[in-house]
C-alpha cells in the first residue's frame, strides 16, 4: 500500500541497502510529520494533472454538509477522519481551533467517512476527494482545500 512505502523504504535505507520508491505525496507528508528523523527525501516529484479529477489531482480536503458553510456549523463538531491522514489532520484542526474558535471530537476510520456521514455520525469528514461524485452523493461539499497531491519518487537523504 502506498502508505507503507515510506516505512519500508526508510528501514531498507537504515539498513545500509540503496533503493528508491513511488507513493503519493500526500502519503509522504503523512509519513514525514510521523517520523521526522527519516533517512529518506524527494528525488523527484511528478505532477499528477488529471482533468476528470475535480481539483485536477487527489486532494485532501474538509467536507460538509451541501448548502452550509463552515461558519454556519456550530463550534463543537464531530469531525471522521480517514486515518491514514490523522496527523496532516490534526495540524489543519488545531489551526481551525485557534483561527475559528471551533473544537472537534474526532473519529478515524480506514474507510466510509462519506457513510459515516450519511449514517449520521458526524458533521464534517476529511479525507481525499478525486472526482467529487462519492462526496456529492453522500451530500457533502468542499469547505476547504488542505493538500493536493502529486506523485513522488523517494531515496536516501544522503544520496545527491
Amino acid at each position: 500500500r502506498g502508505e507503507d512505502i515510506p516505512l519500508f523504504l526508510d528501514n531498507i535505507i537504515r539498513g545500509g541497502k540503496k533503493a528508491i520508491g513511488i507513493t503519493g505525496e500526500d502519503l509522504f507528508k503523512e509519513f514525514l510529520l510521523n517520523y521526522p528523523d527519516c533517512k529518506i527525501k524527494i528525488l523527484e516529484r511528478i505532477q499528477w494533472n488529471d482533468e476528470s479529477a475535480k481539483f485536477n489531482k487527489p486532494t485532501l480536503c474538509l467536507l460538509g454538509p451541501n448548502g452550509k458553510s463552515l461558519d454556519e456549523m456550530p463550534k463543537r463538531v464531530k469531525v471522521c477522519i480517514n486515518k491514514k491522514y490523522s496527523m496532516i489532520s490534526k495540524k489543519f484542526l488545531s489551526i481551525l481551533q485557534y483561527s475559528r474558535g471551533m473544537t472537534f471530537e474526532k473519529i478515524y476510520l480506514s474507510g466510509g467517512t462519506e457513510e459515516a456521514f450519511e449514517h449520521k455520525m458526524c458533521d464534517l469528514v476529511i479525507d481525499v476527494v478525486y472526482s467529487g461524485k462519492s462526496s456529492e452523493k453522500a451530500g457533502l461539499e468542499v469547505y476547504e482545500k488542505i493538500f493536493g497531491s502529486d506523485i513522488v519518487i523517494l531515496g536516501d537523504k544522503n544520496e545527491l
